[in-house]
């Protein structure tokens, strides 16, 4: 598995710049605003049956996710290392926030004492991983739960990106990384993580361009591909949603 991030002040300095714009993402049609939705509506599943507490989550962003845990029963605390996340994500929360500016390495928090810790669309951007995965688990109780979303290098959305990336075609200033399950599995296991579930999900068959500027036929493309979601086509999703435990 090759991981080589982009730097972390520049990853810091790009979401400082679109922190304003961030949680737009969420709303309307299109390929972005389908990836989002799908992935909150999982983690709600996910989070729905299990036992209410608080929950960290790690690069957080605006806090959309806590709209979402909060009327599940959850105590909400996000932590991001943006500057303009936090405070967007505090203009979010309200008063009642509660919200650290913090690295994914060095979470400033006692061991031990998460429910829940999710890390969503993050790690794809930290580096080393294992460092981020170490503070992870050092946060969360024993019995407690570790939800993370990694992109799935083995879609073809995925593989296009990278044959776009490797010719020069893609213009991000930060790409993210891409992961196979099996690299998930041994990754998360060497944190000391035991996998529950992997959910695939985001089954984007055309190009993002395309699917950006025909969002009504991305869209209804996507949900009948979405049907593979529990087929062994499952892998098509761009992306998956893993539920972790500690060992």
């Amino acid at each position: 598995m090759t991981h080589h991030p982009a730097p972390r002040d520049v990853v810091r300095d790009v979401y400082n710049q679109i922190a304003g714009q961030y949680a737009g993402l969420y709303e309307g049609e299109g390929p972005l605003p389908h990836f989002y939705n799908t992935r909150l509506q999982l983690v709600g599943d996910i989070l729905g049956p299990k036992p209410i507490g608080t929950l960290l989550d790690v690069g957080s962003g605006p806090g959309i996710v806590g709209d979402t845990v909060r009327a599940l029963g959850f105590r909400y605390i996000a932590s991001d290392q943006s500057v303009g996340m936090t405070r967007e994500c505090r203009d979010r929360a309200g008063p009642t926030g509660e919200v650290a500016v913090a690295q994914a390495s060095a979470l400033p928090f006692d061991s031990g004492v998460f429910n829940v810790v999710t890390a969503l669309g993050v790690l794809e951007y930290v580096g080393p991983l294992d460092a981020a995965l170490a503070e992870c688990r050092r946060v969360l109780r024993d019995d407690g739960s570790f939800v993370v979303s990694l992109l799935n290098k083995s879609s073809p959305f995925r593989i296009l990106q990278s044959v776009r990336r490797r010719l020069g075609l893609d213009p991000d200033p930060i790409p993210p990384a891409h992961f196979s399950q099996s690299e998930v599995q041994r990754m998360l296991s060497a944190a000391g993580f035991r996998v529950q579930s992997v959910r695939y999900f985001d089954f984007q068959l055309l190009p993002f361009g395309f699917a950006q500027n025909h969002p009504r036929w991305s869209g209804r493309l996507t949900r009948v591909a979405e049907r593979a979601s529990s087929t062994p086509l499952r892998w098509l999703g761009s992306a998956m949603l893993i539920d972790a435990s500690r060992v």
